[in-house]
């Protein structure tokens, strides 16, 4: 840390990477040192608007002196080369979700965190949308009872390129299957069918996770048209009482709406906390290298078992829907 108590961090990718830098820069607390890209000339003018060094090299990012974390947003499949090489850097680090694509590579990094005792946290996203933090304090709080059933989804238009059909559920899905893991912990098996893209992947599939007193079922649709907007949906049924959560991209801003229907007594809307998540979750990254809360809710750890998971329905998937069972 630097000698006015700033924690001084770089910023890898300019996708994500540009969201991250230009929030990080808001936080009197840190100083964003540098921002690495491909694109030189897009990668410079980020630098310039922010007044921060840009790279093309992420070597010369890593091994600067002068750098206390980094943040690692390059695509999935470079995740652990740069994860790794940070850590052994000295440096701790915080990394865009999905983790990897693979255990052997998530259990890599976990392992690098572990062998130079730096922090290794992953952007668990979905754990800081307003809406679904809301609903789990509500099941934290036992507001539903024994909690029977589990529905989400979430829906877009095919506008995404890439691997995005090849990894359908790790781009698209995951985030759900995080906070399902994160609601109710590991299920028991997992069963998933899907709809196959012509030529490669998947762009519709729908999972089932068993549990020993609830059933969840989730959808990822890749298929909407193009007027339909992105959207999630999240219903939570207990036996006490059920709340049902719709979130859409209005154009400018998302459309929110949470609904609690009790036993007794008529519906009531809820009110939801307006705040950018992915400031939250970068908050919540520099607050645990300061020693202010615990990392366990962005832990390497955590992702790893959610990876687990939605790498079983994968498996599932591409055995037209065999049950694969979870162990310990």
């Amino acid at each position: 840390m630097s000698n006015t108590n700033k924690i001084r961090i770089g910023i890898l990718g300019t996708g994500f990477g540009q969201t991250h830098a230009k929030l990080f820069s808001t936080f009197p607390d840190v100083e964003v040192i540098g921002i690495v890209g491909r694109n030189e000339q897009k990668t410079q003018k980020i630098a310039q608007s922010l007044s921060i060094q840009g790279y093309t090299d992420p070597e010369l990012l890593i091994s600067n002196p002068n750098v206390d974390a980094v943040m690692v947003c390059y695509p999935t499949e470079l995740h652990a080369r740069y994860v790794i090489a940070a850590l052994k850097q000295g440096k701790d680090v915080f990394c865009e979700t999905p983790v990897a694509f693979s255990l052997e590579e998530a259990h890599q990094m976990s392992q690098a965190a572990t062998e130079t005792g730096q922090n290794l946290m992953v952007a668990l996203f979905g754990r800081f949308v307003s809406p679904y933090k809301q609903v789990y304090e509500m099941v934290a709080s036992n507001d539903f009872g024994e909690i029977k059933a589990v529905f989400s989804n979430r829906r877009t238009p095919p506008i995404w390129g890439g691997d995005w059909d090849e990894n359908f559920i790790m781009n698209l899905m995951l985030h759900d299957i995080d906070y399902v893991y994160w609601l109710l912990g590991k299920p028991l098996a997992v069963t998933s069918r899907g709809l196959g893209n012509p030529g490669r992947g998947w762009n519709h599939v729908s999972i089932n996770l068993e549990y020993e007193t609830a059933l969840v079922s989730l959808e990822g649709s890749g298929i909407m048209p193009a007027s339909f907007p992105f959207s999630t949906s999240l219903r939570v049924v207990g036996s006490d009482s059920a709340v049902d959560l719709r979130w859409s991209w209005g154009g400018n801003m998302p459309v929110i709406e949470i609904k609690n229907y009790p036993q007794e007594g008529p519906s009531e809307l809820l009110s939801v906390a307006d705040y950018d998540p992915y400031e939250a979750e970068s908050r919540y990254f520099i607050d645990c290298l300061q020693g202010k809360t615990d990392p366990e809710l962005l832990s390497i750890e955590s992702a790893c078992a959610s990876l687990g998971i939605a790498l079983a329905a994968k498996d599932s998937l591409e055995q037209q829907g065999k049950r694969i069972v979870l162990g310990n």
